[in-house]
């Protein structure tokens, strides 16, 4: 009970003190200021379009658009043929270079045909509102930052979109207080979202570029960790009403999309996992927990009355974040048995990325040790 109403308190702060959000009414870059857009796409058809339809609408003129079709077996390539004005890039989708992810290696050769003085990288499923390109970037301008990067909006639709991402999300939240974030003094703490990414080409190049990350599974961390390591100053900011993302869409790619990142994002230590697991079980199973045992007569009846206070204050709280996100308040009932399942992902993640490696768009990687060859 005691950690939500940490989270209560840490939520009314951040409502409290707006340093680090970042929206439409700040100010626009200037219109002299050339920007690249670039996109990783592999088999993105369903969602490539309404990328480049959001990207074609920014209200900042002076951008290009580069897409790297990565070895795409589906419509995507069809989709990008109807697009006049965007630079599309071939990419054979077979075996990646020694030491290479595919990600990494996607960007790292659609970056070099890029011409603007900023680079503004993001996923196929990012949806841009109007003045994204625009505050981003004069935001690392006016602030004197060589990337700029923060969390936008996730949207959902199924029925596992809505109970689990938000668990996730709240967890990777909680995790990671921007205070902590964007101190170039806490490394452990350093972080970016993939999901948008811009850096100034001064900034990029002595990051270092996406060869810094070539084999790190969460590149969007690493390239924030080059940076601080580098000397280039970054900004992770709250994005809510410049950009939305809507990141997997199964049961099936949820589990195997957070297999993918969580180990890695735990520092491949089985110990924050055991510790992580410990705060879950502690914060979010245990008022349940005692209100099952109590009722079945395993514990006495007086532990019934701390298992619904502890479940009342749980779901306060849930419902709370859930409002100010947006989200569906009956998905949050759902909030304890979500938190198991998410607890599973964690131990499948650690499993799988220490013995048959996790797999991504079609693609199989043993972490510390490079992708796998197909």
């Amino acid at each position: 009970m005691l950690g939500w109403l940490l989270a209560l308190l840490k939520v009314w702060g951040r409502r409290r003190n707006p340093r680090w959000n970042l929206g439409p009414s700040d100010a626009p870059l200037s219109p002299d200021v050339k920007v690249s857009v670039v996109i990783p796409a592999r088999n993105e058809e369903a969602n490539i379009g309404a990328c480049l339809d959001a990207v074609l609408a920014q209200d900042h003129d002076d951008i290009e658009i580069i897409v790297m079709n990565d070895g795409s077996t589906d419509g995507t390539g069809a989709v990008l043929a109807r697009y006049e004005g965007v630079t599309v890039l071939e990419g054979d989708g077979g075996p990646l270079p020694e030491g290479w992810f595919g990600k990494p290696w996607a960007l790292q050769r659609a970056q070099e045909h890029a011409t603007g003085q900023w680079l503004f990288f993001i996923d196929a499923d990012v949806r841009l509102a109007p003045p994204a390109v625009s505050r981003v970037v004069q935001h690392g301008v006016a602030n004197g930052r060589g990337m700029v990067t923060g969390l936008g909006t996730l949207t959902m639709d199924t029925f596992w979109e809505k109970v689990l991402q938000p668990a996730v999300a709240g967890l990777i939240l909680m995790g990671n207080d921007l205070n902590d974030v964007n101190d170039p003094d806490k490394t452990d703490k350093n972080m970016a979202s993939g999901q948008l990414l811009a850096f100034s080409r001064a900034g990029y190049d002595q990051a270092g570029q996406h060869e810094s990350v070539k084999n790190d599974i969460l590149d969007d961390v690493g390239l924030a960790r080059a940076c601080v390591a580098h000397d280039v100053p970054y900004h992770c900011l709250f994005m809510r009403e410049l950009y939305t993302v809507r990141m997997y869409t199964t049961f099936q790619e949820i589990w195997e999309g957070w297999s993918k990142n969580l180990f890695a994002g735990m520092h491949y230590s089985w110990v924050v996992v055991f510790f992580v697991l410990i705060y879950l079980g502690l914060t979010t199973l245990s008022g349940p927990l005692l209100i099952v045992l109590s009722l079945t007569g395993v514990i006495g009846g007086e532990w019934l009355v701390w298992g619904r206070v502890h479940v009342g204050v749980m779901q306060f709280v849930r419902g709370w974040m859930d409002r100010i996100w947006g989200q569906e308040l009956l998905y949050g009932l759902s909030h304890a048995p979500a938190t198991a399942v998410v607890m599973a992902i964690i131990v499948n993640s650690g499993l799988k990325s220490r013995s048959s490696g996790v797999s991504w768009k079609g693609r199989s990687y043993v972490l510390g040790e490079g992708p796998d060859k197909e």
